[in-house]
């Protein structure tokens, strides 16, 4: 009897030794698991702290070389030609983010003479109503926020060129590339959705501004004030547009300040292919003048207008070069008259090709009729232009 119990009892104590050891064998590897686990989930906290300079900064550039000719005679005969090749832009850009609510941007020229054209910072508090404060495009007309390379022609309208703050007719803001100094309040004011995206009906651009142009502090108390508004009816690539700009310069210490005022109102439509683009601009500029040995002012009023239109073909099939290549014929008319007050004007017919063989490489023609007051005959004009950005 005694041996039978002896016999259950080192049964029993065998079937628990081999029972242990098979549960421990089995948790084994979910330990292992659990170990591993948790080591990578460290080390993806210990990842996630570190910092990354790529995060928080993005360098780029602008580089655009051309060649320009032009040929016309005027009433005398006189013949008139340039031929000019040049690297106009070269254009280092810094951009990025601190925090997804604090943005900034350093962008400098280093052709021909050297200059700062953005330093800006933006404050993005919501869709309603951001600040942007620093040196940037003013927001006047549909053209002048347009980067040089995603402009359709090589330059800018000759309207755009006279009273956006490129070439101003009053002198002031010159080669200031359509920017100046000062803080703007800028956002989205209602929007709607469609196929799961949302688009903008009515958006605002407001600042004050300088009015010296670039890289230069104003030297009286007042200031300009620019704003833009577009407005797009429930269509999503079709723009109404229409911005104001009014500030005062000085015309000399015995005359004082005098008035810039300037009006656009223009209309786009954009949808990837197709685009057309139209703008009147209206300006009236104080202009010193001498009336019997006395220095005095008169008001020039100064008008133009432009139409410009595209279509994009894309071509080439796969990713590598030439795989993903655009090329778009594009026209415009393009006309200005610096004083109505004198039967002069000038109107430019023009017809071009742009080409991107790839996504940061364009190269442009553009060929121009142009029609002007003091020439018999029309005189052309014929630019080519290789741009790369990074």
């Amino acid at each position: 009897m005694y041996a039978r119990i002896l016999h259950c009892f080192s049964l029993i104590l065998l079937l628990g030794t081999w029972t242990i050891a098979s549960a421990q064998t089995a948790d084994h590897p979910k330990k292992e698991r659990r170990e591993k686990k948790t080591e990578q989930e460290m080390g993806d906290t210990v990842k996630h702290k570190k910092f990354h300079i790529g995060d928080y900064i993005k360098i780029g550039g602008l580089v655009n070389a051309q060649y320009g000719y032009t040929y016309q005679q005027d009433n005398d005969s006189e013949v008139e030609q340039t031929s000019v090749f040049q690297v106009r832009r070269a254009r280092l850009d810094v951009r990025g983010e601190i925090h997804p609510k604090f943005e900034y941007r350093i962008q400098a020229e280093l052709a021909n003479s050297p200059k700062l054209l953005e330093a800006y910072v933006k404050l993005k508090f919501c869709k309603y109503a951001n600040l942007q404060v620093g040196q940037f495009k003013i927001p006047f007309t549909l053209e002048n926020p347009y980067s040089p390379i995603d402009l359709e022609f090589i330059d800018n309208a000759q309207i755009v060129n006279r009273l956006s703050g490129y070439s101003d007719v009053s002198g002031v803001s010159n080669f200031a590339n359509g920017r100046e100094i000062g803080l703007m309040l800028y956002g989205t004011l209602a929007q709607f959705e469609r196929d799961g995206e949302k688009y903008p009906i009515l958006s605002y651009s407001v600042g004050v501004f300088g009015g010296n142009g670039i890289n230069v502090k104003k030297d009286n108390m007042a200031k300009d004030i620019a704003g833009r508004l577009e407005f797009r009816p429930w269509l999503k690539h079709f723009t109404l547009s229409g911005s104001a700009y009014w500030g005062r310069y000085t015309l000399s210490n015995d005359i004082g300040n005098g008035l810039r005022l300037r009006l656009a109102g223009g209309v786009e439509y954009k949808d990837g292919h197709l685009t057309i683009r139209g703008e009147y601009v209206w300006g009236k500029t104080a202009m010193p003048i001498t009336v019997n040995d006395d220095p005095s002012s008169r008001n020039m009023i100064t008008q133009g207008a432009y139409l410009v239109a595209g279509y994009w073909f894309k071509m080439g099939k796969g990713n590598g070069f030439l795989g993903n290549q655009k090329i778009s014929p594009i026209v415009r008319v393009d006309f200005y008259q610096q004083d109505i007050d004198v039967e002069s004007y000038s109107i430019y017919y023009s017809v071009g090709m742009d080409w991107w063989p790839e996504k940061h490489l364009r190269f442009t023609v553009n060929y121009n009729l142009m029609q002007r007051t003091g020439y018999d005959q029309l005189g052309h004009g014929v630019t080519a232009a290789l741009m790369a950005k990074f």
